[in-house]
């Protein structure tokens, strides 16, 4: 519509509820332009309400239209009473159109391209380990059967032959557990999402079971030998391993230390965000505490351990692994038994439940996140269990 709109001038009444204004200078055909609006009760309030100007289509007929529809819902009880409410019921079913068609287009997304499109691009934060686990897995294991099928078609049918694969492979348990987890973690994003309802068909799934408990552990004889190399070759390593072995650390607790967790005075050190996030205290042998003091330079503030490109380690060195392997590995098949950098939390455990150490304080002292992970040592104090069915014996 062109021209600059004028006040209009004056109100006509056209028939029972409707009038009109007419415009002091607009023209629609050789008449004003009108401006239309009707007059009526709604609820036992008088209401005016806007229809429209004559020259944006509307004409004495429709308002005519309009208003009866009005009445007609008043009368009966059904439908909206006024204009307002009509055009936000026109809304609410306009909006509830646009669901129904989402929700459509979202049912038939298949799990193959909702991964290559909105899961696999979302995951460009996991560590370059993760993520080749995860790409390696999709295509040999999950592609296969999952790629063509819509989330709704997906059953623990669908997942048993996904398991079946695996094990005819071979494959570990911990495997079959992992590529279970991948799925569950797409299901879930796509619950999230709207785009797939109800319970992950994973959770219909018998996963496999195995005793992954650490057995191996490190002799006093075997740390020196370790610790003896380490310095030899890799002085920074030697130094996290004293962590690993007299703390209890986890690799990525003493990747993360920076020098305000560590509190000489009363020989702490502050293990913020670990792997079961709530935040705990270690405690510095006095070769721990010796070392430290001697890593530090007044004033510092930032990582205790920095690798040789000046960043946070991500990953234990090639060299504490090749020195492992070098001294106990070498002709060991069983992962459980193979000495890693977790061999050292491990031993720390193991040392401290052997000198008769409670469970509870070795829990609290690892930060477990329940006793269940602290039982699996309490094999290495038998006298205590001897001592506890002793008192069985008295009379």
């Amino acid at each position: 519509m062109s021209g600059k709109k004028a006040k209009p001038q004056k109100w006509i009444k056209l028939d029972q509820g409707i009038r009109c204004l007419e415009h002091s200078t607009r023209k629609h055909g050789v008449k004003p332009d009108r401006y239309f609006v009707l007059r009526f009760t709604a609820d036992g309030i008088e209401r005016q309400e806007p229809l429209g100007w004559a020259t944006e289509g509307m004409t004495l007929e429709k308002a005519r239209i309009q208003l009866a529809q009005l009445k007609e819902a008043k009368r009966t009880g059904k439908g909206a009473k006024t204009l307002k409410a009509q055009r936000e019921l026109a809304k609410a079913e306009q909006k509830a159109q646009e669901e129904a068609v989402l929700k459509n287009q979202r049912g038939k997304i298949t799990f193959g391209s909702y991964w290559e499109k909105t899961y696999w691009p979302a995951q460009a934060h996991k560590a370059k380990g993760s993520k080749v686990a995860e790409s390696s897995h999709w295509r040999t294991w999950l592609q296969p059967v999952l790629a063509d099928k819509i989330f709704s078609e997906i059953s623990a049918e669908d997942l048993e032959k996904v398991k079946t694969a695996l094990m005819k492979a071979d494959r570990s348990p911990a495997t079959i557990k992992y590529v279970m987890a991948v799925v569950s973690q797409v299901w879930t994003m796509a619950f999230r999402a709207g785009i797939v309802t109800g319970v992950c068909p994973v959770k219909q799934v018998a996963l496999p079971k195995r005793d992954n408990r650490r057995q191996r552990y490190l002799s006093k004889d075997e740390v020196e030998k370790l610790f003896t190399e380490l310095a030899d070759r890799s002085p920074k390593m030697h130094d996290m391993a004293i962590l690993g072995l007299d703390c209890g650390l986890r690799f990525g607790e003493v990747a993360n230390l920076e020098w305000h967790d560590i509190n000489f005075g009363n020989s702490q050190i502050l293990i913020r965000n670990p792997k079961t996030k709530v935040n705990r205290y270690a405690f510095m042998t006095r070769r721990a505490k010796t070392m430290l003091e001697d890593r530090y330079t007044p004033g510092a503030s930032d990582l205790l351990f920095l690798d040789k490109n000046g960043n946070k380690y991500i990953k234990v060195s090639k060299t504490f692994s090749r020195i492992a392997d070098k001294l106990f590995n070498m002709e060991v098949t069983d992962p459980l038994m193979r000495v890693s950098f977790h061999t050292l939390r491990h031993t720390f455990a193991s040392w401290l439940v052997a000198g008769g150490t409670s469970l509870y304080v070795v829990k609290e002292l690892m930060g477990h996140a329940d006793f269940a992970m602290t039982q699996r040592y309490s094999h290495l104090s038998p006298d205590s269990m001897k001592a506890a069915i002793n008192i069985m014996e008295k009379p």
